[in-house]
């Protein structure tokens, strides 16, 4: 028998069964809210569903106005300063989307129009996001986080990444680490934010501070327009064995990018996710600030394990063939 005729058929079946293992990536939808589908905000927090969920609204100075949700709109609205601070949170899942396996990835979408001045072109003002694992945790009713009372639970505990694109006012764009959070050093409350890293001393998490994963993107100098929509797209890669790479990127409504973020880590590094975070930093001349959200969405994108008649019929196949060989 020719040895080279035998080993040919061995090489190409063990192949397919090559083939029939490898994992193609899957893309789900594990959340999507256009707000009415039972979304409630301000409230005691009620566990999330497929399009449904509990979204806490927090503040920098004076108690945070309860934002106004109805199909397609999310009204949230920041105080009418110069400086403040404002944040939106959530869990997104009952059960930890986790990546598992290289290529794997998460991504947070948000659309939303600029209704009022969130950020002013050449100035301060930064826009904030972030994915994190709640351990559990629903966030506390929405509060203002230069205050007492919620020094524990919450988003104390949450573990994940934030993105920030910085105005030309002084503001930096960088991807930071949101690391459990001791009681706040300040006033209890700062440690309930996870987006903001120290802005300020008693309004943002500090106890400890975030680790600097990357700086890109450069400062946005145009801002937003008041009353355009834009896209927010926020992933979290597995990229290699180890390492994670986020990436961060800003379109405005004709798809176009603005602004575009990434970096990589590999310490420590945080794998699964149930939260989210939106927020930003008006930093400018005294004015009122507010957003319209259209809807918000996460999908995953998984390794897919093959379905077991696959492997099968590929093992019987080469079961038939080396028959087939012997009885030659």
């Amino acid at each position: 028998m020719n040895r080279a005729n035998s080993v040919l058929p061995i090489l190409t079946a063990t192949g397919i069964l090559g083939i029939a293992s490898q994992s193609a990536l899957a893309q789900t939808t594990v959340f999507s809210d256009t707000f009415g589908n039972g979304s409630t905000v301000q409230t005691t927090p009620t566990p999330p569903t497929a399009n449904s969920t509990t979204y806490q609204w927090f503040q920098q100075g004076g108690t945070p106005a309860t934002p106004t949700i109805a199909l397609g709109d999310l009204h949230l609205a920041g105080r009418t300063t110069s400086s403040s601070i404002s944040e939106l949170q959530a869990l997104f899942t009952t059960s930890p989307v986790t990546l598992q396996n290289v290529g794997d990835s998460l991504n947070f979408t948000i659309v939303f129009a600029d209704t009022q001045n969130i950020f002013p072109a050449s100035s301060a003002s930064t826009l904030n996001i972030g994915l994190y694992n709640s351990g559990g945790s629903a966030p506390v009713t929405g509060v203002r986080l230069d205050s007492s009372g919620s020094g524990t639970g919450g988003a104390v505990g949450w573990n994940g990444y934030l993105a920030r694109i910085g105005g030309t006012g002084g503001a930096t764009s960088a991807i930071i680490t949101r690391p459990p959070q001791g009681a706040g050093i300040t006033n209890p409350n700062q440690s309930q934010d996870v987006l903001f890293n120290g802005a300020s001393g008693s309004s943002t998490f500090n106890n400890p501070t975030g680790t600097l994963v990357a700086n890109s993107g450069g400062q946005f100098d145009a801002g937003l327009t008041q009353g355009s929509t834009y896209t927010l797209s926020y992933s979290i890669i597995l990229s290699a064995a180890g390492t994670l790479t986020i990436d961060d990127n800003l379109y405005d409504s004709g798809n176009n990018l603005l602004v575009s973020q990434t970096g990589s880590t590999s310490t420590s590094i945080v794998t699964s996710y149930d939260a989210l975070a939106f927020g930003w930093r008006y930093n400018s001349t005294s004015a009122a600030s507010s957003v319209d959200v259209s809807s918000i969405s996460v999908t995953e994108n998984l390794a897919a394990i093959p379905e077991p008649t696959t492997a099968t019929l590929a093992l019987a196949g080469f079961g038939l063939f080396l028959v087939r060989r012997f009885r030659r």
